[in-house]
């Protein structure tokens, strides 16, 4: 049985322009890096791992658009305004809707990746708290 997603890789054109987007633009962490590949993670998440792999097989497939990689975060305005002036490219423009903010970018080999700023729940429970109390 499947325990939980260790990580998720992605073949990519170029390496290096890569590394310089996934660390520089959105601050990922390298954990490992060789000739080839490279591996990150947050620091508050060290145990899922992205981890890009030079594609040589140089097949040409696009099947880029079937995957997207989400990044949950907290303050999306101040993220989406950054990326803004970086000039990454945009899939979707920021959007705010009763489940919370959303925008879509493009990686480099255009891979979408989604941040996503949930919305506040009235109902979420306090942290030391075990059991449901309204307001």
């Amino acid at each position: 049985m499947l325990n939980k997603i260790e990580g998720i890789t992605l073949l990519v054109s170029d390496i290096k322009r890569s590394i310089e987007f996934y660390r520089d633009i959105l601050g990922l962490r390298v954990n490992k890096e060789s000739e080839n590949k490279i591996e990150f993670s947050r620091k508050e998440s060290p145990n899922t791992k992205l981890i890009l792999e030079l594609d040589i097989s140089k097949s040409n497939q696009n099947n880029q658009n079937s995957v997207i990689i989400t990044f949950s975060v907290s303050d999306l305005n101040i993220i989406y305004d950054n990326l803004t002036q970086k000039k990454v490219n945009f899939h979707k423009k920021l959007s705010d809707d009763a489940s919370g903010k959303n925008t879509i970018i493009l990686d480099p080999d255009g891979y979408l990746i989604s941040l996503t700023e949930p919305a506040s729940d009235e109902f979420a429970q306090i942290p030391y708290y075990h059991g449901f109390a309204p307001a």
